[in-house]
């Protein structure tokens, strides 16, 4: 029996979250509820196998682990397509030393410890799922920039449908014509031929077209223009920049009424590079309004009324917390 005047235990267990991308690795020492005790990154060129991650994950974990912490689980989180019947990517950009490897069975091998691997945007929605407490609820972390993905947490739990392909929404199709935008995928309609980066920009300099030069702000007449520059240009007072942002809003809120027809999330959540200044700017409010409303707009009362749809707030360390939970999840099953 413990005194009671004695300190309560202190849950010493430790779980890494290695988070992989395109251009950085990054890592993470969580507790168990899975806040970051300690965090580094790398270029993803430095370690381009999964071995040499994993090592060099290990070696950091065991550099940052206190006294009487002990390192219990390794959650790895992954992009692309991950088939889950074999736990190797299908389908990834920039990683071409990780397809069809077996990466849960490389990950225990190496560490012999519980482990875990999941999609990164699953692990980034099931960190955002933690932070709020929602326990049962679902929740779905829509990520845009150049393209637009989506992480599900549902029940606690992330979803990657049968074939690694659930939440892909950015291929959601919002236009069925057969003059649709053409999608970088091939196929017409999809969310990410309006909605994504490129896209946004490409039905800005169309609409810009009809306007004299010298109405156009001369930060949006450079070749390489992007959101952002469409986003301080409606700041600062230029309603046709701001007109192409609540058009985007207005595509986003289609796509989220499907989903919300289909899954039904408690909460919708928008992260990633593209939030035009998300909830700090006028232009982000205005977008995430434009959003709701095209929701709202599109569904059942009993969906769009009891959707609450937000900015994401873990930014960049949520793939990281979510791989240590889902090593977490992992150990309490075994």
């Amino acid at each position: 029996m413990t005194d009671a005047s004695s300190p309560p235990p202190t849950d010493t267990n430790r779980y890494l979250g290695i988070d992989v991308g395109g251009t950085t690795i990054k890592f993470g020492l969580c507790d168990s509820d899975g806040t970051i005790r300690s965090k580094a990154s790398t270029p993803t060129d430095v370690l381009p196998e999964p071995e040499a991650v994993i090592r060099h994950g290990m070696e950091f974990a065991h550099a940052s682990l206190g006294a009487s912490e002990t390192l219990t689980g390794i959650g790895l989180a992954v992009p692309g397509v991950l088939d889950t019947s074999t736990w190797s990517l299908k389908e990834v950009v920039n990683l071409p030393h990780w397809t069809n490897r077996p990466l849960l069975a490389i990950l225990e091998e190496e560490s012999q410890l519980p482990c875990a691997v999941v999609n990164d945007a699953n692990a980034a929605a099931l960190a955002e799922h933690q932070l709020r407490g929602l326990t049962d609820e679902s929740l779905a972390l829509i990520t845009l920039g150049t393209g637009i993905g989506c992480g599900l947490a549902i029940g606690g739990r992330g979803l990657s449908g049968d074939h690694g392909c659930a939440g892909e929404i950015g291929h959601l199709a919002i236009n069925f014509s057969t003059d649709a935008n053409l999608c970088n995928c091939g196929r017409r309609g999809h969310l990410e031929a309006y909605a994504g980066a490129p896209a946004v920009v490409e039905r800005a300099k169309k609409a810009f077209e009809s306007l004299n030069a010298n109405e156009i702000p001369d930060t949006l007449l450079q070749s390489e223009l992007d959101p952002r520059d469409l986003s301080r240009a409606a700041e600062d007072g230029f309603k046709p920049a701001l007109e192409i942002i609540m058009e985007t809003g207005t595509y986003l809120g289609q796509a989220i009424g499907i989903l919300g027809q289909v899954i039904d999330p408690a909460v919708v959540l928008l992260g990633g590079a593209m939030t035009f200044g998300g909830e700090a700017k006028s232009t982000g409010r205005d977008f995430l309004n434009a959003v709701k409303q095209a929701m709202v707009s599109t569904t059942l009362q009993q969906v769009g009324s009891q959707m609450t749809i937000d900015y994401a707030s873990l930014g960049n360390t949520a793939g990281v917390t979510g791989a240590a939970l889902v090593a977490l999840q992992k150990g309490h099953k075994s």
